[in-house]
C-alpha cells in the first residue's frame, strides 16, 4: 500500500512540475530572447522551486546563506545525487548559471530553455569540458554566479559519499578570481533517487551554504589544495546530517 501511494504521489510531483513549467514557459521565452534579460530567469527558477515544492508539500530550510553577499558573484560547488540539486538551486540568493550534463538539452521544453540560459557539457569529451567551462565564464558576465557540481555529474556508488572531485569548478573560480562556497544536499537523494523509475518521497529538503572560500591571488597551481578543503567541507556536514 506504501508503495502504490508513492507511486499516486510521484505523479502528482511530476504533474506539478509540468504544469508550471508550462505557464512560466512564455516568460522564459521572454528572457531567451535578449541575452542582457537572462540574468532575470532568477525570479522564474525561483517562483519554480518555490511554488513547486510549497504545492508537492516538501518543506525546505536553508542555512548558511546569511553568510553570502548577494551583489558578490560565487562559484557554488555541490554534491550531487540527485536531479532535484538544479531544482534547490532556485533559493541561490542571485541569479545563476548551471553546467550541466548534455542530456538535458533532450528533454522537451526544458531542454531548450536550459540550453539557452545555461551551458551543457559533454564530460566524456575533454575539449567539450573546456570549451563549455569557457562558455559558463562568459555567460556569467560580471553579474550572475556559477553552480557546477564538481563530481561531473551523478557519479556516486556509495551515496552519500561523493565521487573524486574535477578541477572545473576550480578553474573558474580561480579564473574569475572569485570565491568558493561549498554547499550540502544531504536530502535530495532520498526525496529524488537516481534509479530508473524514481519515486519520490516527502522529506525535509535542506540546503547548507558553508563559508565563502577566497580564491583571489590563486593560481592553477592551487586547484588540489582547494578539491581537498571544499570536498571535505562537503562530506563532513554529509556525514554530520546522516
Amino acid at each position: 500500500m506504501r508503495y502504490f501511494f508513492k507511486q499516486i504521489y510521484t505523479v502528482w510531483c511530476a504533474i506539478v512540475f509540468i504544469v508550471l513549467l508550462l505557464l512560466l514557459y512564455p516568460f522564459f521565452l521572454i528572457i531567451i530572447a535578449n541575452k542582457a534579460w537572462h540574468k532575470h530567469c532568477y525570479y522564474l527558477n525561483k517562483i519554480w522551486a518555490n511554488v513547486a515544492l510549497f504545492l508537492v508539500g516538501i518543506k525546505t530550510e536553508v542555512e548558511g546563506i546569511e553568510q553570502i553577499n548577494a551583489k558578490n558573484q560565487y562559484v557554488y560547488c555541490s554534491n550531487h545525487f540527485s536531479l532535484l540539486d538544479i531544482v534547490s538551486f532556485g533559493f541561490a540568493p542571485q541569479s545563476v548559471v548551471y553546467v550541466g550534463k548534455s542530456s538535458l538539452a533532450k528533454i522537451p521544453l526544458f531542454g531548450y530553455m536550459f540550453s539557452q540560459l545555461h551551458v551543457t557539457v559533454n564530460r566524456a569529451s575533454p575539449t567539450n569540458a573546456y570549451k563549455a567551462l569557457h562558455k559558463a565564464i562568459d555567460k556569467m558576465g560580471e553579474d550572475r554566479s556559477l553552480v557546477m557540481f564538481p563530481e561531473g555529474g551523478i557519479l556516486s556508488k556509495r551515496i552519500p559519499e561523493m565521487s573524486r572531485f574535477k578541477d572545473g569548478a576550480f578553474r573558474a573560480a580561480i579564473m574569475k578570481q572569485i570565491p568558493l562556497v561549498p554547499v550540502s544536499l544531504p536530502d535530495n537523494w532520498i526525496i529524488l533517487p537516481d534509479t530508473r523509475i524514481p519515486l519520490i518521497s516527502r522529506k525535509k529538503m535542506r540546503m547548507i551554504y558553508h563559508k565563502p572560500i577566497p580564491t583571489k591571488g590563486l593560481n592553477m597551481e592551487d586547484i588540489p589544495a582547494l578539491k581537498t578543503k571544499v570536498f571535505d567541507i562537503i562530506s563532513n556536514e554529509l556525514k554530520n546530517q546522516q
